[in-house]
């Protein structure tokens, strides 16, 4: 069973670019990396009429997810939201 490996680039439209590592002609774009992988698979099984065949998806580490921008930007709010609230002054007893 061959291996086909997918470099993914990031498009500032929010797309991923998917480019095949082993054969240079295989290429395709994706909104996410759940339908990167589909897309991928489908790609290779379209040009060779190859099932069953294996798919990784090499991901540069500078890549985030849109899964993982949300969390970030959640991550962020909560932070911002918790500022410290200045302690209440006590009154001595005079």
């Amino acid at each position: 069973m061959k291996v086909y490996r997918f470099a993914v680039h990031p498009e500032e439209d929010g797309f991923f670019f998917l480019e095949c590592i082993n054969d240079p002609a295989l290429f395709t774009q994706a909104r996410s990396m759940d339908e990167a992988l589909l897309m991928a698979r489908d790609v290779v099984e379209s040009m060779y009429e190859i099932r069953g065949s294996l798919i990784e998806l090499v991901v540069p580490p500078d890549v985030t997810t849109k899964y993982e921008q949300r969390r970030q930007a959640q991550w962020a709010r909560k932070k911002k939201g918790r500022k410290r609230k200045p302690a209440l002054a006590t009154r001595s007893a005079a």
